[in-house]
């Protein structure tokens, strides 16, 4: 059967260890097929991780596996667990990651191996299997006190008519995926005009929305609504060392008449 396994962590490539998993996923599948989201997620960061998956998983057929690796070692003995979720299956610890990612959406049901005595690797590839053969009910125990971890909302002022969120997220063609939801700008914009203020070891200025991405001038910055709803700080061939300065954390600040 060539099920379908992605792969996301904060590992990187550097090392052996991405290749070593693929390795131990083929010799327990052969004819499973293995795709690499990314590797390059921040260090131990669960939002980037949440918002990484909710972005790309439904790019892939119903059924398909998604493995967690974030702020996970294979060495270690924790009892991971299994998520479905809108037709797919989503395996990792639970560290707040599912709740980040579908725990306000909807009550979240896994399920976890009911002798989970072999290390960390070993469960990954039993649960795999039973996720695979459609056997998960019938062989684990259901799983359903998640860790709760909750999205820092943006704040908003009326009275200021400010809206004040962060980039939680930077793209290789430098687009910002901040924390503030797109329904919030255009419920508190609307068609007025605003400034936003990007704050980071530069400063720069954006006065333009649009409902999507859109090619634009050469230089130009806007803001637009991504597919997860949040609002992005995106551009047109922007000149790299323009905002290379741009981090994770910096903040943004939304003024409107």
């Amino acid at each position: 059967m060539n099920q379908i396994i992605t792969l996301l962590s904060d590992w990187r490539l550097r090392d052996p260890y991405i290749a070593m998993l693929k390795g131990e996923l083929l010799k327990a599948m052969p004819e499973s097929r293995i795709i690499d989201v990314t590797h390059y997620v921040d260090k131990f960061n669960l939002l980037q991780t949440a918002l990484l998956t909710k972005t790309s998983y439904q790019s892939f057929p119903e059924n398909s596996i998604h493995l967690i690796m974030t702020n996970m070692s294979l060495n270690s003995t924790f009892s991971p667990v299994a998520l479905y979720h809108n037709g797919h299956w989503f395996i990792g610890e639970d560290n707040g990651v599912f709740y980040l990612m579908f725990g306000q959406e909807a009550a979240l049901k896994g399920y976890q191996l009911s002798d989970n005595k072999g290390n960390t690797l070993s469960q990954i590839l039993q649960l795999i299997q039973l996720a695979s053969d459609g056997q998960m009910q019938s062989s684990a125990s259901e799983y359903l006190n998640f860790k709760r971890m909750f999205l820092e909302m943006p704040e908003h002022s009326t009275e200021n008519q400010q809206i004040e969120g962060k980039i939680v997220y930077i793209d290789a063609f430098l687009n910002a995926i901040t924390d503030i939801p797109a329904t919030l700008f255009e419920k508190a914009v609307g068609n007025r005009p605003f400034k936003a203020t990007i704050q980071s070891k530069g400063f720069w200025t954006v006065t333009e929305y649009a409902e999507s991405y859109r090619p634009s001038e050469e230089d130009e910055m806007f803001l637009c609504k991504n597919a997860l709803g949040l609002i992005e700080i995106a551009g047109y061939q922007l000149d790299v060392s323009t905002l290379a300065d741009l981090e994770p954390g910096d903040k943004i600040i939304i003024k409107y008449e």
